[in-house]
């Protein structure tokens, strides 16, 4: 009878023990496979993985665009564009590229039109890229050797450099500057022009508006606060417009002088030898696609030679080019007009 009894004990613990798989397996499998199971929180975790790359590369994507958008001038919240890139060179909206490249002159022209698709009067305005990044020179002033004669000094003369066109160079490698001098529309040729009376009492350009263009009449009798409110009010956008500076003038002869040696200091082929002042844009076969750096009139700057200020440039119309060249320094008052004095533009984008 013992052996009896010893074989249903056995019997009952191996039910008793096949329970306890069953329970156990019952246990694993809804912890396996169940709705909380561990199959289903792998799911969970491979999808939230799945997801959380996802977040990442878009995050990435955002973070790679905003750069670039950075980078190719386009406005954090990506509006609009502000500039795009042709040939290494930053063209600004409203700006289109018609010719030349950034080492021989890369020429851009104003493209602004009304509401109603009517052109504005600065719509053609043309200016040249003058490139100071991977060159052989930097933004700054020179002290250049030539032979004209009652010139002020370069020792004499003093500008400090304007933070906003450092900070322009700096970012966007180079400026633009007016490719002629600035002439004007809506002139009156009846005004007698004096040269011993102030602007003030001259109103011959009074109602007049500065351009960029060839073949316009230069804007000569100007002094030279006028010049500097007429270049500062031409673009305040964008690109911000100013009077020359003399960084900008003597960078720009150094670009120049990177494919025509003697420029600076011998300008011949600008409008010398005349009786009056050309046309913008007379010049033929123009260094670098600029016009009259040398020659036709002398141009405002914002240096200054003591209480006076600097104007640069060929010298008058009617002189030699190498007795006045484009590199000559010249020392003005404020209130100064003559038919031999104008002025141009320079060009920079805004940060």
């Amino acid at each position: 009878m013992k052996k009896n009894n010893d074989s249903a004990i056995s019997l009952i613990a191996l039910v008793i023990t096949i329970i306890v798989l069953l329970i156990l397996a019952g246990i694993t499998i809804s912890l396996t496979v169940g709705q909380d199971g561990i199959l289903k929180r792998a799911q969970e975790a491979g999808k939230n993985y799945t997801n959380a790359a996802d977040y990442e590369r878009e995050q990435l994507a955002e973070f790679t665009n905003q750069t670039e958008n950075i980078i190719n001038g386009l406005s954090g919240n990506k509006e609009e564009l502000q500039y795009k890139m042709v040939d290494g060179v930053p063209v600004p909206k409203g700006f289109t590229y018609i010719e030349g490249t950034k080492e021989t002159g890369f020429v851009i022209k104003d493209i602004t039109t009304n509401a109603d698709g009517t052109s504005t009067a600065t719509n053609g305005n043309e200016f040249v890229w003058i490139p100071v990044k991977n060159m052989n020179y930097e933004y700054a002033r020179v002290k250049w050797t030539d032979n004209a004669s009652n010139s002020v000094s370069y020792n004499s003369c003093s500008e400090d450099l304007p933070e906003d066109e450092k900070k322009s160079i700096q970012k966007y490698g180079g400026f633009y500057i007016g490719r002629y001098e600035t002439g004007i529309i809506g002139y009156d040729e009846t005004v007698k022009k004096d040269n011993s009376k102030s602007e003030e009492e001259w109103t011959g350009y009074t109602n007049g508006t500065c351009v960029i263009q060839k073949n316009k009449q230069v804007w000569n009798y100007i002094t030279w606060k006028k010049a500097k409110i007429e270049a500062e009010k031409l673009y305040d956008n964008i690109v911000k417009s100013k009077l020359c500076s003399s960084y900008a003038w003597d960078t720009t002869l150094q670009f120049i002088k990177t494919q025509f040696e003697t420029y600076p200091t011998n300008s011949t082929g600008g409008c010398y030898g005349t009786s009056n002042p050309s046309v913008t844009g007379f010049e033929e076969n123009p260094p670098c696609n600029l016009y009259d750096m040398g020659g036709n009139v002398n141009e405002w700057t914002t240096e200054q030679n003591g209480s006076k200020y600097v104007y640069r440039g060929g010298g008058h119309y009617d002189s030699n080019p190498a007795l006045k060249p484009a590199s000559s320094r010249w020392g003005g008052s404020i209130t100064d007009v003559y038919s031999s004095l104008g002025f141009r533009v320079a060009l920079y984008i805004k940060e």
